[in-house]
């Protein structure tokens, strides 16, 4: 009867022993070491955060919105629905007109090519020899690579065949009555062309002294014998152009014609300051998505450094390293020990 009594009151005083010192110990140390790198990993993440934010942040404050339209309210005027009375009342004022721009006949003559819109530009790429320190590479170039040092077997053309060349409507202004021109100093603005495909119909249109030696490939005219196996000299020409689109221009209204607006203090663009500015953004828009737009491509063109995005690399590499380390070092240091006392 006393057996199984004092089996029961040894199975209690096993369960009721204390853990080894050493357990608790490591496993604390793990825990402590497991919170201080976790709290390691979340302020050091808002420190790059806070940093990539206060940079797009500064950029933004430094490249204000044209017009002082990020902070005032700027009349929104449609091109076709515009009135005399509508011109009178914003005389001297910054204003956003938007519509569908009048569209003239762009003609490049030395290729023979036309466009109807207000802008079209031709571009001109020559497959050329050049050099990396001892290495010499081909690539497609739109100036000439002097190779007058180079090594014989690497020489390329002395000159260009052709040349680069723009093509800008006379009068660009807005569909409607009153008629509504936009002034060239707002020309820079217009920084959004797309590509113009070339078609085998355009080949018939060549000049005479040009017929022969081109054909289309990839929506481009090129002289060569295969443009994917290109040879030095080869040429392409590749056309860009803005079409009669809708547009909406934020900008002074003076007379009858859209002007860059005085800045009431310099802006900062590009590390210049700036006094008069404007916006030309394709679409149909309001105040609100023109900031947002103007914001985006700050965003775009300027952004982040690319010295901040390392730094962000290399804090979440070493952080997830030391991270691993705190978790789980205690556990394989502890294996390894044990392995060796046996």
């Amino acid at each position: 009867g006393g057996t199984p009594g004092r089996v029961r009151m040894v199975r209690s005083q096993i369960t009721s022993l204390p853990m080894p010192a050493g357990v608790y110990s490591r496993r604390s140390l793990l825990q402590s070491n497991a919170l201080r790198w976790l709290l390691i990993i979340v302020l050091g993440s808002a420190l790059v955060m806070s940093a990539r934010y206060w940079n797009n942040h500064r950029k933004r404050i430094d490249k204000s919105m044209p017009c002082s339209g990020a902070t005032e309210t700027v009349p929104v005027l449609d091109a076709e629905r515009l009135s005399e009375d509508d011109l009178s009342k914003h005389q001297g004022k910054a204003v956003l007109v938007r519509g569908a721009l009048r569209g003239g006949d762009l003609v490049d003559e030395e290729f023979g090519l036309t466009f109807r819109g207000v802008y079209l530009r031709r571009s001109i790429e020559m497959f050329q020899w050049t050099k990396d320190g001892s290495e010499y590479h081909k690539h497609w170039y739109p100036y000439v690579i002097d190779s007058m040092s180079f090594t014989r077997g690497h020489l390329n053309p002395l000159l260009m065949p052709f040349h680069d060349a723009e093509h800008i409507l006379d009068d660009i202004s807005f569909q409607g009555d009153p008629r509504i021109q936009v002034s060239s100093q707002l020309l820079p603005q217009f920084s959004f062309a797309h590509r113009v495909p070339i078609t085998a119909s355009d080949l018939e249109r060549l000049p005479a002294d040009l017929q022969g030696t081109f054909r289309v490939v990839h929506d481009q005219f090129f002289r060569g014998r295969d443009i994917h196996y290109p040879s030095i000299g080869d040429v392409r020409v590749h056309f860009a152009g803005i079409a009669a689109v809708n547009v909406t221009v934020l900008a002074a209204l003076k007379g009858r014609e859209l002007v860059p607006c005085q800045q009431a203090s310099a802006a900062h663009v590009g590390g210049e300051h700036v006094s008069e500015s404007a916006l030309v953004v394709p679409g149909v828009l309001d105040q609100p998505e023109m900031q947002t737009a103007f914001f985006q491509s700050i965003d775009h063109g300027l952004g982040v450094p690319w010295w901040l995005y390392l730094l962000g690399v290399i804090h979440v590499a070493c952080f997830a390293v030391l991270g691993f380390l705190a978790f789980f070092w205690g556990d394989f240091s502890q294996r390894i020990r044990d392995s060796r006392s046996d």
